[in-house]
Order: structure tokens, then sequence, then C-alpha cells
């Protein structure tokens, strides 16, 4: 029956297509041998992995040495590992469990790569997926952390999250299945063990059917998050402005919106942001522009126009030296094209009206050329000026956001000032009638 039910859930839920091979990571546990029968039985083709965290002594070589029987039983390839788990976590400043749970997983990552699996697959059940619910309730979660584990993330595939731990039981007393006992698993310290032995046995007393009831629970929940999703994926493209590396949320539409503190959390939880800093953010709005939220990789700032999103710090943008008119356009730090090109001056030209376009005369420019970042210091004497100005007062007098002045480049002629990129040209390189050639700069992103 439970073979049965393993068919039924992977063929579902697209986990293991005909072709492929799985690497299974196998503890020597009960969950993980059983998993390791069911593919055996059901005729999979797969592979064990184990690995050895060297927490448990003399315990942790006999898990080893019991898996590779295992491998060896099934005529399949075996692969192990070992690592001073506790040496890492310490290096790392992590926990012991985060530790092992990385190193584990880049291992597997590794041995995908190396010998061509499809994915790897876990042991997780059922009562994983409540354990994990409720622990997460407890911390304080959002949606994603209430329906728990999925069946699929990446190239980790988990096949037994249809059975619950008594069916595993069950499967493997029916078929004498043997496995190792953890007696780390007996220990209450452990937050997840509490639940597991304390919590989960009084919510199944209160709800004989939890394994019946739960699973649907987690199916609503699942669906609540894609609609959810869904919606803030919608709304997120109605009020934002994207150029480059700089997003803008439009204030006015923001406000407009149902939940407004929600919806600006979940937007800016993928660049680090916090659910507090987002409603610190919508009360700023309330006050005059200027107020900065950091993040450990990106700022909001709120502006007169709404609120800005960019990375924390500027960019890294390089210093590129041009010894020769360029053929073709110049990758700028991986985020702008430069492109130059020379031509005659036409009779009938006109200055182009878009500030990313700059045409210069091309005989008042010399080598070299050099593309860099403004800096504290940085005169020129912009167009139709008679004097010179410092680049930080332009930029100033223009009520340039803060990402924006940090985001600002110059194109220096001979070392000398010849276009503050998308803001002013020099008016010594202008053209005028006496131009012969003009050197037509664009500025995009790429």
């Amino acid at each position: 029956m439970l073979e049965q039910r393993f068919l039924g859930f992977i063929n579902d839920n697209r986990l293991i297509g005909p072709a492929d091979r799985v690497l299974l990571a196998v503890s020597g546990g009960l969950d993980s041998v059983v998993m390791a029968e069911v593919f055996f039985r059901t005729g999979q083709s797969f592979a064990l992995a184990h690995v050895n965290f060297g927490l448990r002594g003399v315990e942790s070589d006999a898990d080893a040495h019991f898996v590779q029987n295992i491998a060896a039983r099934y005529g399949v390839p075996f692969h192990l590992t070992r690592f001073d788990t506790a040496s890492v976590a310490t290096e790392r400043g992590i926990s012991i469990q985060m530790a092992a749970r990385d190193l584990r997983y880049d291992w597997f990552a590794q041995l995908i790569q190396a010998h061509g699996y499809a994915s790897v697959a876990t042991a997780h059940h059922q009562n994983d997926v409540l354990e994990t619910l409720l622990l997460n309730l407890t911390r304080g979660t959002g949606l994603a952390g209430l329906h728990g584990i999925a069946a699929r993330q990446g190239s980790v595939i988990r096949p037994l999250l249809f059975a619950t731990r008594d069916e595993l039981k069950d499967y493997a007393d029916t078929h004498q299945v043997t496995f190792r006992e953890d007696q780390s698993n007996a220990d209450d310290t452990y937050a997840r063990n509490r639940i597991r032995h304390h919590v989960v046995p009084v919510l199944a007393e209160l709800n004989p059917g939890l394994w019946q009831t739960f699973p649907r629970t987690i199916g609503r929940l699942r669906a609540a998050e894609v609609l959810m999703q869904a919606e803030l994926d919608r709304s997120w493209q109605t009020i934002t402005e994207t150029e480059g590396d700089r997003t803008l949320l439009r204030t006015n539409a923001l406000l407009a919106l149902p939940e407004p503190a929600f919806r600006l959390g979940e937007w800016l939880k993928p660049f680090g942001f916090t659910l507090d800093q987002a409603g610190q953010m919508l009360d700023a709005l309330s006050r005059p522009p200027g107020q900065v939220f950091q993040s450990a990789t990106h700022r909001v700032t709120h502006e007169r126009s709404g609120l800005l999103l960019t990375h924390l710090t500027p960019l890294d943008w390089p210093e590129i030296r041009l010894d020769v008119w360029p053929d073709a356009p110049i990758d700028v730090a991986g985020r702008f094209w430069l492109t130059i090109e020379t031509m005659p001056r036409p009779i009938d030209f006109k200055l182009p009206a878009d500030p990313n376009i700059a045409c210069l005369d091309a005989d008042r420019l010399s080598f070299p050329l050099l593309l860099r970042p403004w800096q504290l210091g940085d005169r020129f004497q912009p167009l139709g000026l008679q004097g010179h100005k410092l680049v930080s007062d332009l930029l100033n007098d223009l009520k340039l956001s803060r990402a924006e002045r940090e985001g600002t480049l110059l194109l220096l002629s001979g070392g000398q000032i010849a276009w503050v990129i998308g803001r002013r040209i020099s008016h010594h390189v202008r053209i005028t009638p006496q131009t012969r050639r003009v050197a037509r700069l664009v500025w995009v992103a790429q």
C-alpha cells in the first residue's frame, strides 16, 4: 500500500522522471532506510550518500558502515564523506545543526554535478511538516512558514511527504527493515524533539483525525500563498518604476492599496528588510523626505516621489581607459553600455533632447578618454556657463537623490571633464559652427 502511494505521490508531483537517477540522503535512521527500501522495491534508479558528521564518535562510524552495507546489498553506488562539523560551526559562528545542514547540502550539490544525478532525495514525512509548522508558528512566520516543507525545492525532492512516521515504522516492521537509532532524537533539549514528544501527541488526542485533516490544511495554505504571491507580483508592477539598479515605489499608488505595510514587507523581504522596517518606512511618508533605511545589502531612501530602492553601496564602477575610438559598445560594470561613434557634422545638426545622448566636437576630444566615478573637488565648465562649477554643486542643483548622485560617472578627455554622463556636457567640447566631426555618445542600461 505504501509503495503504491509513493508511486502516486512522485507521479502527481513530477518528482522523478523515467530516466532519472536519484541520490538518496541516508543517515541510517528509520526514515531514510525505509526510503531506500521503497526505492529499491519500486524499481527506481538510485545511489546512496551518507555524511559522517563526526559528532557521535564510534556511533557515527557505525552508522556509515551500516549504510555502506545497505548500498552493497542493493548493488547501488555509495558515496561517503566526513566533516569536522563542530570545528566548522565554531569557525563560521553558527550552530552545529546549521553547519551540518550547510555541509551536507553543499556536498550533495557537488555529487549531483559530478555524477549526473537528477536530484537528491531526503526522507522528510508528514510529521516533519507538522513539527516545522509548529516551530515556525512559535517563532513567528508568514504563510510560507505555515505550509511547511515543499515536495520539491530546486534539486532536492522529498518523496515521503505523503506518509507519517508511524506508517514508515509499520512498513519497516512488515518488511523486516533494520535501522539505526540516534539517541539524540530522544533529547528534549532540542525544540523539535519537545514538540514531537509533547505537543503533537496532545494535538492527536484532541483531533483523532489529525493526519487526515492536517494535510488538507497544508494544501489550502499553499494555495493561499500562491494567490497572495500572484497579487503581490501584479501590484508591484503597477506601482514601481525601474531604471538600471534603481526601483522607485510611488507613494500615492502604494498607500491606495489594501494592507500597504504587509505588501511593502513582503516586497522588500528578498532585499533583507524586516516587517518592522517596512512599517517604519510607511510612517516616514508622513514626514519630510530624506530618511534612509538599510538592510545588509540594500538601501531604501524616502524621496519626494516615493521610496527609492537601491544597492546599499555604490556600484563598484571601474575606471575605463580608451586610447582609440571604440568599434563596439563598452560594457560598464555589467549594468550599462556606452556607445561612441564619430561622423561628419550634419548640415541640419540639432542637439539631442535625451540627456543620455551627448554630441561632442570629436576634434576637441583628446586621448586617452577616461570613464570614472565623480569625486569631491571635480569641477568643469557646464555648457553655456561662463565660469566653472563643482560637479557636487551641479548634482545638488539638479535635486538628485543620494543614489543618483552616487551612480553618476564622468567622461574625461585629456584629464578634463567632457561629460557628466546623463547630466551636462562641458562647454569646451560643445558643437559649434566650426565643428567638422561629431562624436555621438549613447549611455543605456543593459
